[in-house]
């Protein structure tokens, strides 16, 4: 059989194979492989119906678990999804229709509780199945188009690396369009033949039902960002831990840099390390994942089959470039299809910094967060990481200001989270600055703020806080 049949089929057999297991969860069923079956045949019967067949459609789900579903009658049918936000504003949805072709915008999805499918409504080639749009920390987002054979290929070699099994219970509260949403917590669950519970969407208000969740569901495997992972140290119950013990919880961060001083006060107060997965969406979601935990350096863990890694020195930096077997099939860039930008050995230039230390990647810092600062390179991330280290802090993000990168400032803003006294919480900042950094790394401004500006994925847009509305200030001290 042909390798680009093969993939499709494999999937399918989990399906027709495990057809009485339970697969999804969520608040109001639970969903077995067949029902799955069914549904995926019920959505590619209604996609031909409509001659949606081999065009793109946006969907637009309030259902989390209609998105989910719609992505696995999309594997198999000859439409490209484009899954967004249901509260993205409506100028912005038209404009990326526009781009994008979509013939359709599609909110809702009826479902029968009828058990029946018919397999010739299956398409066994590869197509462009998906396109995500990265709401970008910096310029315009970009649409990034993936085949259905290269999403399958990442999420079947990271399930096999994280080690997803049939005990494997995973919380999805991460938001399902985006890469560790469809393929982390989604797509890998399905090839371990994990059970998979769809919750909200984590957010500040969930930090305490979160934890209902993972009682009630007996969950083991917990996705998170590290700003959520910050939160859950400083207001989680103190029941939290016995559960961690109980259910042997293992908890990974995806989307941006855990920086050390976030583990390491996770770890005090739970004793359990948290993991780290390191991703690019140009190259197919996932590219590692973290086997043991590391307190004192940003691990990314070891490589998934199917990728490798190289180090290119770049202005004295060491930078990680990428292959991968599931690099996307091209970008769109102002409505326009681009290759992807690669080397002349077939690498992608991931714009972080690091090294390779025993087939484990180490994460240093991102070019965009290096600054030039009397004659010396700063790394924004370990200024960011001392600060994290007071019980106060909920976000920092370091910022440099200016054009001159000979003499470029830095601001430090700072979201904080207990009802302190701003003057104390002052003293103690400065004190940090005497004492835990070099003259280069001191910041000129340190500005107080209510939240930091931040992408669908949890990542913050460094380049919104330059520009930061008076409403969002709280303080701001001139060093």
């Amino acid at each position: 059989m042909k390798k680009k049949y093969l993939l499709k089929k494999n999937f399918l057999e989990i399906f027709s194979k495990n057809l009485e297991k339970d697969c999804i969860f969520n608040q109001h069923e639970v969903l077995k492989y067949k029902k799955l079956l069914s549904y995926i045949y019920q959505i590619n019967y209604f996609l031909k119906k409509n001659k949606l067949e081999n065009q793109t459609v946006i969907t637009q789900f309030e259902n989390r678990s209609h998105t989910l579903i719609f992505y696995l009658a999309s594997i198999f049918s000859k439409t490209t999804i484009c899954p967004l936000d249901p509260k993205l504003p409506t100028s912005r949805v038209e404009k990326i229709k526009k781009i994008t072709n979509s013939k359709k915008i599609i909110k809702k999805i009826k479902l029968s509780d009828i058990i029946f499918y018919d397999p010739s409504y299956f398409n066994f080639k590869n197509h462009n199945f998906l396109i995500t749009f990265s709401s970008g920390t910096s310029g315009n987002p970009k649409g990034i188009v993936h085949s259905s054979n290269n999403i399958l290929g990442a999420s079947k070699s990271y399930s096999k690396l994280a080690k997803y099994n049939k005990k494997t219970r995973i919380i999805h509260c991460l938001p399902e369009y985006y890469m560790a949403g469809i393929v982390n917590t989604f797509l890998a669950g399905i090839f371990g033949l994990s059970k998979i519970f769809i919750t909200d969407n984590f957010s500040k208000k969930s930090i305490f039902t979160i934890w209902l969740d993972i009682k009630n569901y007996k969950i083991n495997l917990v996705y998170l960002v590290p700003s959520i992972f910050s939160m859950l140290t400083n207001f989680s119950p103190l029941s939290a831990k016995n559960l961690i013990k109980k259910n042997k919880i293992k908890f990974l961060s995806t989307s941006n840099n855990l920086y050390p001083n976030i583990r390491k006060t996770f770890f005090r107060k739970f004793k359990v390390k948290i993991k780290s997965c390191y991703g690019i969406t140009e190259m197919g979601g996932p590219l590692t994942n973290e086997s043991i935990g590391n307190l004192s350096r940003d691990s990314a863990g070891k490589i998934i089959s199917g990728c490798s890694c190289k180090i290119k020195k770049i202005n004295n930096l060491n930078f990680l470039y990428f292959k991968s077997e599931f690099k996307c099939k091209y970008l769109i860039i102002d409505g326009k299809k681009k290759k992807i930008s690669l080397d002349n050995q077939g690498y992608f230039n991931s714009q972080d910094t690091g090294y390779i230390e025993k087939n484990n990647i180490y994460l240093t810092g991102r070019e965009k967060d290096i600054l030039k600062k009397g004659g010396e390179l700063i790394l924004l991330k370990d200024i960011e990481n001392n600060f994290l280290s007071c019980s106060f802090v909920e976000e920092v993000a370091a910022v440099g200001m200016g054009d001159d990168l000979s003499d470029e400032k830095l601001n430090l803003y700072i979201v904080i989270n207990k009802k302190i006294l701003i003057q104390n919480i002052i003293k103690i900042l400065l004190k940090i600055v005497e004492k835990k950094l070099y003259k280069t790394e001191k910041p000129d401004k340190i500005i107080f703020i209510k939240k930091m500006p931040k992408t669908i994925s949890g990542k913050i847009i460094k380049r919104q806080l330059i520009s930061i509305n008076a409403k969002n200030k709280i303080r701001e001290v001139i060093l």
